[in-house]
């Protein structure tokens, strides 16, 4: 029932629709990510699935063609998507998430890997269940978004989504691309100071700009510039279509520096915005 409040978020989407929504608010081009297939916690099947067959798979809705139907989106839209799979290391175990995660990068030429500990019940730092998988990840040169912050939903473990959990990570693989998701909310500070300590990290703020105003945004902008965490780190997201329409969230951030004028503090520079609004995202990508 606790999914009931927000699992409109959550409905089929055209992937057209997708793009056409994007192109209206200025956005070229967008990462796509998939859900980690999971069937053992109280919320029962949980997967990316293709309900429409929008991507001619075909076959019925399968958790288990879930970084395929990813592939199939990028296939038909290569200048739009950029496509992230998911593995989840609970579902039939370590080994069989590390062999998808190897034939989706190999043989569907995905991009990168998105992680969701706290929905599936394991932590990051984890050197059992997660390690093995990031260090395949940095085997294969891709870079990793994982789901370090709250949800709503009730039986995803608060504790699973607390960012510190990645520091171990950071020093166990200090080469391998690490985006940690919504820039941790609510803990943004313990996200910054991570951030700011492994210069293999990266932080990007879907859904924290969603909930952040403006002004809160721009300061915590620059609060990451204070505790030593360079622009290069910080990717501007959406969360489509979730929380907020792009219409109003694409002008949030374009406009922060009209808070910087208003509060009389420094403004962001036009590569400085350039950067956080997609050159990181395509440098760590590997795609600049």
């Amino acid at each position: 029932d606790d999914w009931r409040a927000c699992e409109w978020l959550f409905a089929a989407i055209d992937p057209a629709a997708s793009i056409a929504d994007h192109q209206k608010a200025g956005v070229d081009k967008t990462v796509i990510l998939g859900i980690a297939p999971s069937d053992y916690t109280p919320y029962g099947i949980r997967g990316t699935t293709d309900p429409a067959n929008c991507t001619g798979i075909g076959g019925g809705t399968n958790i288990d063609k879930g970084n395929d139907y990813i592939a199939a989106l990028v296939r038909l839209y290569p200048d739009k998507f950029i496509g992230f799979g998911a593995v989840n290391p609970r579902y039939r175990g370590v080994d069989a998430a590390v062999t998808e995660l190897t034939r989706m990068i190999v043989n569907l030429k995905l991009t990168g890997l998105k992680l969701y500990p706290m929905y599936d019940h394991y932590s990051a730092d984890d050197e059992t269940l997660a390690f093995p998988i990031f260090k395949r990840a940095l085997e294969l040169g891709i870079p990793v978004i994982v789901h370090q912050a709250s949800t709503p939903a009730r039986y995803a473990p608060l504790g699973l989504g607390r960012p510190w959990l990645l520091d171990a990570v950071g020093r166990a693989f200090p080469d391998l691309k690490i985006v940690i998701a919504h820039a941790g909310l609510p803990w943004l500070d313990e996200c910054t100071a991570l951030v700011g300590r492994h210069p293999n990290f990266h932080m990007d703020v879907s859904f924290a700009n969603s909930v952040l105003t403006r002004e809160e945004m721009y300061r915590f902008i620059i609060r990451c510039k204070r505790w030593g965490v360079p622009l290069t780190q910080v990717c501007w997201g959406s969360d489509y279509p979730c929380f907020e329409t792009l219409d109003t969230l694409v002008p949030k951030f374009l406009t922060m520096n009209e808070e910087a004028d208003r509060l009389a503090m420094p403004r962001l520079s036009e590569e400085e915005m350039a950067l956080m609004l997609g050159g990181n995202i395509l440098r760590v990508c590997g795609l600049a």
